[in-house]
């Protein structure tokens, strides 16, 4: 019978009717008499409680428990992933530790037995189709209503609560298969609901009977015990010994990326000491450097990113660091970039490490303390910046692009964007509002407005120069050119998209349509009352819209977005949004390119509630 790991499905028993026909039939009948390495003599014995402790790949059950001297208790076994695992010492003498690192965001126990239950134990429910409603044949296990255990964990308040769970049985497997059975699985509806640190314990119930009506002796009920682990990391970039580009500076660059084993307070972060501004990570050395800018202005060391130092000779110190996520940039609130608020050099050796003594707090407000910084632990990573080089130019040559695609040099460090001066390079034809800018820190990119439909070339002159922030100087080895050429003036996206959910972010958020054109575009030239129209699927009344902004579309930026958002909240459902026909748009260039809807362009999409926060128990 199908056993589904946890986090590669819903983690319950699916029973095909037809297919799994044959197994069902198992289930309902006497105890088979194939060499499967149960005992169905005597009661039920519980042979192993187990825990997932697996934050990376989900895969690994840790045993909490091993019956002491019982033979049939599982020993080593091979896992789907072609790994050995010891479930249980090899001596039948020797006891299981208590496990102490449960996976946070997903544990579950696993309480394998020495012979088949009886299957009343779990109901079968039918699973139905979403758009239909109609039965599909298929069914789902189910413990929620027998509840044959009691789960409990500590509260983030003091003392011991009730966990709500649900799970399945499952028949399949012996003590060599993976996964371990026969087996009830035991999952807490919201585990994350349980703070990092804390003891949790299971015991059984006296329903668990086999299919002779035996129960559960009351000597193997438990309580079994396990903790939930600490706030861990899982993964870490670069590595121990990497070699990586300079330029580490805000969530742009090639930052230090670590994966927790669960979500972070991000006010957790740099609240140490007597300021409560210290940061639980340090980079090592600290770089300082002299002023070479007499007039203070546009070269030299900087003090502080995107300032340059104001006096000849002056120390720049580094202005500390930060710990940064982001959904846009598709981080998860557990995962992390950590980086300096000044450059660091190249071709130099650095480390990063959490503090000893650190601490940082779980969605729950718990604390977890830093140890010893180790590289075993992902705690500590030391690494080697890159000698200074440009990257990358962009576009390539012979390219097709977005208006919106100005040409860059990319370099591995931040630069002195005015080290770049104009007569080492040429555009031809010229953009509008040409300039050079260094939006990233670490690139020049030459800003302005370029016009859709229309072929580029760019020239780099040999020997022409960059310096990077500590003076060290690129210098270009021999002459570059690339062309490119301008797509037409077009709409890229609309937002939400086709199909798509707008999820909002309170009861009381307006949902954004958002249109994203190839070019940097004038928001007034769009008018939300005439030329778009939101309505609901079971209303044509028309949805008013407020007026349309922007995002981006200037003369630095890479994209352009027009938007409005809807006056009021809107309530959940399915909406359809369209730019009407002979909709017409300007961009900012004189004359200005017109862009005109041909046909109606319409996008159905849901509006969904934000999911509950997780309460913690």
């Amino acid at each position: 019978m199908f056993d589904p790991m946890l986090g590669r499905s819903k983690g319950y028993v699916q029973y095909a009717l037809g297919a799994a026909a044959g197994v069902l039939m198992l289930g309902a009948c006497d105890d088979p008499t194939q060499n499967t390495g149960l005992r169905p003599e005597g009661p039920p014995d519980v042979l192993a409680v187990l825990v997932l402790t697996d934050a990376a790949a989900q895969l690994y059950e840790t045993a909490t428990y091993c019956r002491p001297g019982d033979e049939k208790r599982p020993t080593q076994v091979g896992l789907p992933d072609f790994t050995l695992s010891q479930i249980c010492d090899a001596d039948p003498s020797v006891p299981a530790p208590m496990v102490t690192g449960a996976y946070p965001d997903g544990w579950y126990v696993r309480i394998m037995f020495d012979e088949l239950l009886d299957p009343e134990i779990e109901e079968l429910v039918e699973i139905l189709d979403p758009d239909t409603g109609e039965g599909t044949d298929t069914f789902s296990g189910t413990i929620a209503n027998t509840q044959p255990v009691i789960l409990e964990c500590e509260s983030v308040a003091g003392g011991f609560v009730e966990v709500p769970y649900d799970g399945y049985y499952s028949p399949a497997g012996n003590a060599v298969t993976w996964p371990l059975g026969p087996a009830l699985v035991i999952k807490p509806d919201e585990p994350r609901a349980i703070a990092t640190n804390k003891t949790c314990r299971i015991r059984l119930r006296d329903n668990i009977t086999d299919k002779s009506g035996n129960q559960v002796p009351e000597d193997q009920r438990g309580p079994y015990e396990f903790k939930i682990a600490p706030i861990t990391p899982i993964d870490m970039t670069p590595a121990d010994g990497d070699e990586i580009d300079a330029f580490v500076l805000s969530p742009n660059g090639d930052n230090v990326y670590v994966h927790f084993n669960t979500s972070i307070d991000p006010t957790s972060w740099c609240d140490d000491g007597v300021g409560m501004d210290e940061c639980e990570f340090t980079f090592t050395p600290v770089d300082t450097g002299v002023c070479d800018n007499a007039a203070g202005t546009g070269s030299g060391t900087y003090c502080v990113i995107g300032t340059a130092c104001s006096t000849a000779g002056e120390t720049c110190m580094p202005a500390g660091a930060e710990a940064f996520t982001s959904t846009a940039l598709g981080l998860t609130d557990s995962e992390y970039l950590f980086y300096p608020l000044a450059p660091v050099q190249t071709e130099k050796e650095y480390t990063f490490a959490f503090k000893q003594g650190g601490k940082i707090k779980d969605r729950c407000g718990v604390e977890t303390t830093f140890g010893a910084p180790s590289v075993d632990d992902l705690t500590q990573a030391t690494y080697t910046t890159l000698p200074f080089d440009l990257n990358t130019i962009l576009p390539g040559n012979g390219d097709t692009v977005s208006a919106l695609r100005k040409p860059e040099l990319a370099f591995n460090n931040v630069i002195d964007v005015s080290s770049l001066i104009p007569g080492e390079y040429t555009i031809t034809p010229a953009p509008s509002t040409a300039s050079v800018a260094s939006p990233s820190e670490n690139n020049a990119l030459f800003a302005g407005h370029y016009a859709p439909g229309t072929m580029y070339t760019f020239n780099l002159i040999a020997n022409a120069t960059v310096e990077d922030a500590f003076g060290k100087v690129w210098t270009n080895p021999a002459a570059e050119s690339i062309t490119w050429t301008t797509s037409a003036l077009a709409i890229t996206s609309i937002s939400p998209a086709n199909n798509g959910t707008s999820t909002k972010a309170t009861p009381a958020s307006s949902t954004r349509i958002s249109i994203s054109f190839n070019q940097s575009m004038l928001p007034g030239s769009l008018d939300p009352a005439t030329e778009m129209v939101l309505t609901s699927t079971t209303n044509t009344t028309p949805i008013p819209l407020g007026a349309v902004t922007i995002s981006g579309c200037a003369v630095t930026s890479t994209t352009c977005s027009l938007r409005a958002d809807t006056v009021s909240p809107l309530s959940p459902g399915t909406y359809k949004f369209t730019l009407k026909a002979g909709a017409t748009v300007s961009d900012v260039l004189t004359p200005a390119n017109v862009y005109t809807q041909a046909a109606d362009r319409s996008v159905t999409f849901k509006v969904v509630e934000a999911a509950a926060p997780v309460v913690c128990l």
